[in-house]
């Protein structure tokens, strides 16, 4: 009997020399259909031998040959990082302990999937709640974190408390969504003086992005008496040629990224009890400083983040930038972007009662409307599609209300959303 490479040799030549059908392939070499059309689709006849050569897809190494010793360092090693104080921000998950013995040059490196059934096997992951079903969501046009600085999100976790301090903590976390690169502080206020004062000094190691995400909070947009006059955090992005985009109000999984990593600084961070101010804001930064050097990120091909940035192009704030000190600053320059969600009767609201009508056929679906600081006029989009150009100079607030009037009546913000709009 022929080996199988002369065998899949041999059908070739059957099909597409001798142009026997299928069937009678099959049928002569005793073969499932399948089979042949497996190998007709490898099949290249500029590479006869490579192409139809056999590929194993499974591991290399069946999980039962896997040595014991191996098997019990993996397992040491996911309770060592859980457990020990100098490794209480390092990942121990089953795809961080197969890049670290692949960064080590391990003489045996089990793949992801035999690490995990050891992990279960003894017990040490936790069970997924698989009760709820995830919902359709809809297209939203938030831009795509393609390369390092493409979009950087912010936000703010608090209150804190210091055991035996009433005081107010704050955590501010920067991260790239991206490389995964992040700045932690720690404040006793949230006031957009201490945030712009911790981006400029992140932006000035991490590099600035093109685009700032963060939710509709006061400390980030600015005030609600004045909703087209923005605040110290986007006046001093936008002079950097940084561009702020709010997430739709009450949505905060738009923030994904940083809200993960914000389920790590609790899991982590938080537990650590602290004496005093310096002790957290040190540890903060001891977290920092572990996240950025030592998680190997299967979506970063096992590399830092440290590493994936110092392989970009990045872009940092003139040298003695100190623009965010000023006590005025313009607003004559740049964008801001809102992503909205469309309201039954066809508006959208981007602050503080500041309404726009885009028209009640897409109501229930998302789009962005991008100010011009410069030109003062806000552009409203959907899918790339400019639909409404509007005023956004201060006297003009309120003024669109009488023709939205006329379309349909128009709902109260504070209506509650349907189910169906996530």
């Amino acid at each position: 009997m022929c080996n199988k490479l002369e065998e899949r040799k041999r059908a070739m030549l059957m099909y597409h020399v001798q142009h026997f059908s299928k069937s009678e392939i099959c049928h002569q070499l005793q073969r499932p259909r399948t089979w042949l059309d497996r190998w007709l689709e490898r099949y290249d006849p500029g590479d006869v031998e490579h192409s139809l050569q056999g590929h194993k897809t499974g591991p290399q190494k069946a999980e039962g040959r896997w040595s014991d010793k191996i098997r019990q360092q993996v397992l040491q090693m996911r309770k060592d990082r859980a457990q020990l104080e100098q490794w209480r921000y390092a990942f121990y998950g089953a795809e961080a302990i197969h890049l670290e013995l692949k960064a080590l040059s391990s003489p045996e490196v089990p793949p992801v999937r035999t690490i995990h059934a050891w992990f279960v096997a003894e017990d040490l992951v936790p069970h997924a709640d698989k009760s709820e079903e995830k919902r359709k969501s809809k297209p939203i046009p938030l831009p795509t974190a393609d390369q390092v600085n493409r979009v950087q999100q912010l936000d703010l976790k608090g209150p804190v408390y210091l055991s035996g301090c009433d005081t107010k903590y704050y955590v501010v976390v920067l991260r790239d969504r991206y490389s995964h690169r992040c700045a932690l502080d720690v404040f006793d206020n949230r006031e957009a003086q201490s945030i712009v004062e911790f981006l400029v000094t992140s932006w000035r190691w991490m590099g600035l992005s093109d685009y700032l995400q963060m939710d509709n909070a006061l400390e980030f947009r600015g005030s609600n008496r004045y909703p087209r006059s923005f605040g110290r955090v986007v006046r001093v992005a936008v002079s950097l040629n940084v561009e702020p985009l709010f997430n739709p109000p009450s949505e905060p999984w738009r923030n994904g990224g940083v809200e993960h990593f914000n389920g790590f600084v609790d899991d982590r961070l938080l537990k650590v009890p602290f004496e005093n101010v310096h002790g957290f804001r040190s540890e903060a930064w001891a977290c920092q400083d572990a996240c950025n050097q030592t998680h190997r990120l299967p979506a970063l091909d096992g590399q830092t983040p440290n590493e994936i940035a110092t392989q970009a192009a990045l872009r940092f704030p003139p040298e003695g930038y100190k623009r965010h000190q000023d006590r005025q600053l313009p607003q004559d320059q740049g964008f801001v972007s809102f992503v909205r969600l469309v309201r039954k009767s066809g508006r959208i609201t981007l602050g503080a009662g500041d309404r726009f009508m885009v028209d009640p056929e897409l109501a229930y679906q998302y789009v962005l409307a991008r100010v011009d600081l410069a030109e003062k006029i806000v552009r409203i989009s959907h899918n790339d599609q400019v639909l409404k150009t509007y005023d956004f100079s201060p006297e003009t607030v309120g003024a669109w209300a009488e023709d939205a009037n006329q379309i349909e009546e128009i709902v109260d913000d504070e209506v509650v959303k349907e189910q169906s709009i996530v």
